[in-house]
Protein backbone atom coordinates (compact mmCIF):
# COMPACT_ATOMS: atom_id res chain seq x y z
CA UNK A 1 0.00 0.00 0.00
CA UNK A 2 1.25 3.49 -0.87
CA UNK A 3 0.16 6.93 0.31
CA UNK A 4 0.01 9.78 -2.21
CA UNK A 5 0.22 13.15 -0.50
CA UNK A 6 0.50 15.47 -3.53
CA UNK A 7 -1.66 16.29 -6.53
CA UNK A 8 -0.97 18.27 -9.70
CA UNK A 9 -2.79 21.55 -10.34
CA UNK A 10 -2.90 23.67 -13.50
CA UNK A 11 -2.43 27.42 -13.73
CA UNK A 12 -5.01 28.24 -16.39
CA UNK A 13 -3.30 31.54 -17.18
CA UNK A 14 -0.07 29.76 -18.17
CA UNK A 15 -1.57 26.69 -19.89
CA UNK A 16 -1.03 26.78 -23.68
CA UNK A 17 -2.84 24.11 -24.02
CA UNK A 18 -0.41 21.84 -25.86
CA UNK A 19 -1.70 18.50 -24.46
CA UNK A 20 1.82 17.24 -23.70
CA UNK A 21 0.85 16.58 -20.08
CA UNK A 22 -2.17 14.56 -21.17
CA UNK A 23 -0.11 12.45 -23.54
CA UNK A 24 2.58 11.56 -21.00
CA UNK A 25 0.47 10.96 -17.89
CA UNK A 26 1.04 7.30 -16.88
CA UNK A 27 -2.36 7.03 -15.15
CA UNK A 28 -4.44 8.98 -17.71
CA UNK A 29 -5.45 11.58 -15.11
CA UNK A 30 -5.33 14.59 -17.45
CA UNK A 31 -7.78 15.71 -20.10
CA UNK A 32 -8.28 18.90 -22.10
CA UNK A 33 -11.20 21.19 -21.36
CA UNK A 34 -12.58 21.89 -24.83
CA UNK A 35 -15.09 24.56 -23.86
CA UNK A 36 -14.82 27.69 -26.08
CA UNK A 37 -12.55 30.28 -24.51
CA UNK A 38 -11.41 27.87 -21.77
CA UNK A 39 -9.11 25.34 -23.43
CA UNK A 40 -6.83 24.21 -20.63
CA UNK A 41 -5.52 20.99 -19.17
CA UNK A 42 -7.68 19.57 -16.39
CA UNK A 43 -6.32 17.26 -13.68
CA UNK A 44 -8.68 14.60 -12.34
CA UNK A 45 -7.62 14.68 -8.70
CA UNK A 46 -9.02 11.25 -7.85
CA UNK A 47 -6.74 9.70 -10.50
CA UNK A 48 -3.54 11.77 -10.04
CA UNK A 49 -0.81 9.84 -8.22
CA UNK A 50 1.52 12.80 -7.80
CA UNK A 51 4.31 11.54 -10.06
CA UNK A 52 5.38 15.07 -11.21
CA UNK A 53 5.99 13.86 -14.78
CA UNK A 54 3.47 16.37 -16.16
CA UNK A 55 5.01 19.20 -14.13
CA UNK A 56 8.55 18.51 -15.31
CA UNK A 57 7.51 18.21 -18.98
CA UNK A 58 5.20 21.24 -19.18
CA UNK A 59 6.83 23.74 -21.60
CA UNK A 60 5.05 26.75 -20.02
CA UNK A 61 5.53 25.68 -16.37
CA UNK A 62 1.76 25.75 -15.91
CA UNK A 63 1.64 22.75 -13.58
CA UNK A 64 2.74 22.56 -9.96
CA UNK A 65 2.32 20.06 -7.15
CA UNK A 66 0.35 20.87 -4.00
CA UNK A 67 -0.38 18.92 -0.82
CA UNK A 68 -3.60 16.94 -0.88
CA UNK A 69 -6.20 17.79 1.74
CA UNK A 70 -6.73 14.06 2.24
CA UNK A 71 -3.93 11.64 1.25
CA UNK A 72 -4.82 9.04 -1.37
CA UNK A 73 -4.22 5.36 -0.59
CA UNK A 74 -3.10 3.11 -3.45
CA UNK A 75 -3.56 -0.65 -3.29
CA UNK A 76 -5.75 -0.69 -0.18
CA UNK A 77 -9.11 -2.40 0.20
CA UNK A 78 -8.57 -4.68 -2.80
CA UNK A 79 -10.20 -8.12 -2.96
CA UNK A 80 -7.96 -11.07 -2.15
CA UNK A 81 -6.36 -13.01 -4.99
CA UNK A 82 -4.86 -16.48 -5.18
CA UNK A 83 -1.22 -16.56 -4.05
CA UNK A 84 -0.74 -19.60 -6.27
CA UNK A 85 -1.93 -17.71 -9.37
CA UNK A 86 0.23 -14.72 -8.43
CA UNK A 87 3.26 -17.01 -8.17
CA UNK A 88 2.41 -18.64 -11.53
CA UNK A 89 2.33 -15.26 -13.32
CA UNK A 90 5.62 -14.22 -11.73
CA UNK A 91 7.25 -17.53 -12.67
CA UNK A 92 6.00 -17.22 -16.26
CA UNK A 93 7.64 -13.78 -16.40
CA UNK A 94 10.91 -15.20 -14.99
CA UNK A 95 10.47 -13.19 -11.80
CA UNK A 96 10.26 -13.90 -8.10
CA UNK A 97 7.07 -12.60 -6.38
CA UNK A 98 9.09 -10.37 -4.01
CA UNK A 99 11.26 -9.00 -6.83
CA UNK A 100 11.06 -5.21 -7.15
CA UNK A 101 9.73 -4.05 -10.52
CA UNK A 102 9.32 -0.31 -9.86
CA UNK A 103 12.33 0.95 -7.90
CA UNK A 104 10.90 4.45 -7.38
CA UNK A 105 8.04 3.11 -5.26
CA UNK A 106 9.29 -0.39 -4.42
CA UNK A 107 6.38 -2.06 -6.25
CA UNK A 108 6.96 -5.81 -6.33
CA UNK A 109 6.17 -8.33 -9.06
CA UNK A 110 3.50 -9.93 -6.87
CA UNK A 111 1.63 -6.60 -6.65
CA UNK A 112 1.59 -6.28 -10.43
CA UNK A 113 0.47 -9.91 -10.80
CA UNK A 114 -2.32 -9.34 -8.26
CA UNK A 115 -3.48 -6.28 -10.21
CA UNK A 116 -3.63 -8.45 -13.34
CA UNK A 117 -5.75 -11.02 -11.53
CA UNK A 118 -8.08 -8.21 -10.45
CA UNK A 119 -8.59 -7.23 -14.09
CA UNK A 120 -5.81 -4.79 -15.09
CA UNK A 121 -5.08 -5.07 -18.81
CA UNK A 122 -2.62 -2.26 -19.63
CA UNK A 123 0.46 -0.57 -18.14
CA UNK A 124 -1.78 2.42 -17.34
CA UNK A 125 -4.20 0.23 -15.35
CA UNK A 126 -1.22 -1.35 -13.55
CA UNK A 127 -0.02 2.16 -12.65
CA UNK A 128 -3.44 3.14 -11.32
CA UNK A 129 -3.66 -0.01 -9.19
CA UNK A 130 -0.11 -0.15 -7.80
CA UNK A 131 1.61 3.21 -8.30
CA UNK A 132 4.25 1.63 -10.56
CA UNK A 133 5.44 3.95 -13.38
CA UNK A 134 4.61 7.03 -11.28
CA UNK A 135 8.18 7.79 -10.31
CA UNK A 136 10.68 8.14 -13.13
CA UNK A 137 8.10 6.71 -15.53
CA UNK A 138 10.77 4.84 -17.47
CA UNK A 139 12.66 1.97 -15.87
CA UNK A 140 9.84 -0.34 -14.78
CA UNK A 141 7.96 -0.55 -18.09
CA UNK A 142 9.85 -3.59 -19.40
CA UNK A 143 9.19 -5.60 -16.23
CA UNK A 144 5.52 -4.62 -16.32
CA UNK A 145 5.29 -5.70 -19.96
CA UNK A 146 6.82 -9.08 -19.10
CA UNK A 147 4.24 -9.57 -16.34
CA UNK A 148 1.38 -8.45 -18.58
CA UNK A 149 2.41 -10.94 -21.25
CA UNK A 150 2.86 -13.67 -18.64
CA UNK A 151 -0.69 -12.91 -17.49
CA UNK A 152 -2.00 -13.40 -21.03
CA UNK A 153 -2.56 -9.73 -21.89
CA UNK A 154 -2.15 -8.58 -25.49
CA UNK A 155 -0.87 -5.01 -25.69
CA UNK A 156 -2.11 -2.63 -28.37
CA UNK A 157 -0.91 0.87 -29.25
CA UNK A 158 0.07 2.94 -26.24
CA UNK A 159 -1.90 6.14 -25.62
CA UNK A 160 -0.40 9.57 -26.27
CA UNK A 161 3.38 9.67 -25.94
CA UNK A 162 3.49 6.46 -23.90
CA UNK A 163 5.74 3.72 -25.23
CA UNK A 164 5.57 -0.03 -24.87
CA UNK A 165 5.46 -3.47 -26.46
CA UNK A 166 9.08 -3.63 -27.51
CA UNK A 167 10.46 -6.01 -24.93
CA UNK A 168 13.48 -8.01 -26.05
CA UNK A 169 15.05 -9.97 -23.23
CA UNK A 170 17.40 -12.95 -23.22
CA UNK A 171 14.32 -15.22 -23.25
CA UNK A 172 13.08 -13.68 -26.51
CA UNK A 173 16.18 -14.37 -28.61
CA UNK A 174 15.54 -17.35 -30.96
CA UNK A 175 17.95 -20.32 -30.96
CA UNK A 176 18.87 -19.53 -34.58
CA UNK A 177 20.20 -16.11 -33.51
CA UNK A 178 22.06 -17.64 -30.57
CA UNK A 179 23.79 -20.05 -32.97
CA UNK A 180 24.47 -17.39 -35.60
CA UNK A 181 26.35 -15.16 -33.15
CA UNK A 182 28.27 -17.50 -30.82
CA UNK A 183 30.74 -14.72 -29.99
CA UNK A 184 28.02 -13.07 -27.86
CA UNK A 185 27.55 -16.18 -25.67
CA UNK A 186 23.75 -15.86 -25.81
CA UNK A 187 23.07 -19.54 -25.23
CA UNK A 188 25.43 -19.56 -22.24
CA UNK A 189 23.83 -16.40 -20.85
CA UNK A 190 20.37 -17.95 -21.20
CA UNK A 191 21.50 -21.12 -19.45
CA UNK A 192 22.99 -19.17 -16.55
CA UNK A 193 20.13 -16.72 -16.13
CA UNK A 194 17.62 -19.57 -16.12
CA UNK A 195 19.39 -20.88 -13.04
CA UNK A 196 18.73 -17.56 -11.30
CA UNK A 197 15.30 -16.77 -12.77
CA UNK A 198 13.58 -20.01 -13.75
CA UNK A 199 10.16 -20.08 -15.32
CA UNK A 200 8.38 -19.88 -18.61
CA UNK A 201 4.86 -19.94 -20.00
CA UNK A 202 1.95 -20.47 -17.64
CA UNK A 203 0.43 -23.91 -17.69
Amino acid sequence: MRTVSQVAVVDEQKCSPCAICMKICPVEAIRLNKQPGKRTAVIEENKCLGCTICMTRCPTQAIRMVERISPLQIGSGEPEVSEKEVAEICLAAHMYPDQVVCYCHRVQAKEVAAALLRGAKTPEEIAKATGARTGCGVLCITGIIRLLKAGGRELTKAPGYQWYDIDVSIWDIPPAIQQKYPEYYLAEDLRDINRLFPGGKRQ
